[in-house]
């Protein structure tokens, strides 16, 4: 009876603690970015990545693309989800999405194919600048390499790489182009400025072609930019000392940097700047950091989220983020005092109570399994020493 008891009592306890560190983690996820899960999908397979992901209103555009090189590549998607986390479209791509971005009126997609020449040899044959409608229809395709693609209005930039270096075109929604550059190297365009970055240099060029300033950011080669509706420009450089990120006013002029050591992603709106570096980071446009997952885990920093592509809806209450797999994830920003402002009333550290829990949960789990595999010990001991005994008096 005394082993029955010692063993209800220890799993009594496990069972306690279990609901207690599911329920912290119930409420902690209420007020964690990237823990308070709307809805989630699962439309992939190991062999495809997203690549790039954009709200259009109520909905929201995923492009994937085939990871690797292969002769067996898979073709990619565009994939339309609606607020509700329904498939509304989906449209088979090329194997490879190299650029993607959307607006309210436009998705814009580089494409290309693998086209083998031999056992080793490929190329990337044939590619494509594709334009579709937000509903997933196409509207027109060119044959051109865009490696960097940026739509906003009715205006479409794309950057293309040809034999002898590369070129820049500039096409409105109905695919007419309207004016060209024999250089470039990354574009973005906010439907009326057009920035182009080009061996450390940024010029910005009017909607219809006419330079405005060109100047000079910081020493490092351009990784990405992105141009907000008010003429912000976010620009992230790379060097072999690692990554900067630049935020310069619409003529040019420098208002604040960071540091990353890797800037896989950023997405950017009218209220916030999102900065995935193997750490979630999100800033206001003065520069001051309203929150990073750092803050929920003070005593293992280096303690990262996997979130591969990231993107912002307009209103910046909403954030999604989608890796290999394809597994794609859309989330609430949170909003503790209700102000409608993401700042630091907000903030609630979570301060590893979860990882605390979780620990004890594991510790109080190995002790009860110890003392249910003991007292079974025991009792088949026991219940050895009663036959011995009972042998041993027949035989007498």
């Amino acid at each position: 009876m005394g082993s029955v008891k010692k063993r209800w009592i220890a799993n009594f306890v496990l069972l306690l603690l279990a609901l207690y560190s599911a329920n912290y983690a119930k409420v902690i996820s209420e007020k964690d970015p990237v823990l308070n899960t709307l809805w989630r999908l699962n439309f992939g397979n190991f062999e495809e990545n997203i690549a790039g992901i954009k709200f259009i209103d109520s909905r929201i555009v995923v492009a994937t693309s085939y990871r690797g090189i292969a002769k067996h590549a898979k073709n990619g998607h565009l994939i339309i989800v609606d607020e509700k986390g329904n498939v509304i479209g989906n449209t088979t791509l090329l194997h490879l999405v190299a650029s993607f971005d959307a607006s309210k009126r436009i998705i814009a997609l580089g494409t290309a194919n693998f086209k083998w020449l031999n056992e080793s040899t490929f190329t990337f044959s044939p590619f494509y600048l594709i334009a579709y409608s937000p509903n997933g229809s196409e509207l027109w395709r060119r044959k051109f390499n865009a490696t960097s693609v940026s739509t906003a209005g009715d205006l479409i930039v794309a950057r293309g790489y040809i034999k002898n270096g590369s070129i820049v075109r500039v096409f409105d929604i109905g695919g007419n182009e309207l004016w060209s550059l024999d250089f470039g190297d990354k574009v973005t365009t906010n439907g009326k400025v057009v920035a182009v970055a080009e061996k450390g240099k940024i010029y910005l060029f009017s909607r219809n072609g006419k330079l405005i300033k060109a100047f000079n950011p910081w020493k490092g080669a351009v990784a990405r930019m992105g141009l907000t509706d008010d003429g912000k420009l976010v620009v992230v450089f790379y060097s072999r000392d690692g990554q900067f990120l630049g935020v310069y006013d619409r003529n040019g002029n420098f208002l604040w940097g960071k540091t990353f050591l890797h800037v896989e992603d950023f997405a950017i709106s009218q209220k916030y700047l999102l900065i995935y570096d193997g750490v979630l980071h999100i800033f206001d446009w003065s520069g001051r950091e309203l929150w990073s997952n750092t803050k929920y885990h003070p005593l293992y920093p280096e303690i990262g989220i996997a979130l591969g592509k990231i993107a912002l809806s307009p209103d910046g209450k909403f954030i999604a983020y989608g890796n290999a797999g394809v597994k794609f994830i859309i989330n609430p920003l949170f909003d503790r005092d209700k102000d409608g402002i993401l700042d630091e009333n907000d903030a609630i550290p979570i301060n590893n109570g979860l990882f605390l829990r979780i620990v004890m949960t594991l510790i109080v789990g190995g002790l009860a399994l110890w003392v249910n595999l003991w007292e079974r010990k025991k009792e088949r001991e026991e219940a050895r020493k009663r036959y011995e005994e009972i042998k041993n008096r027949l035989n007498l």
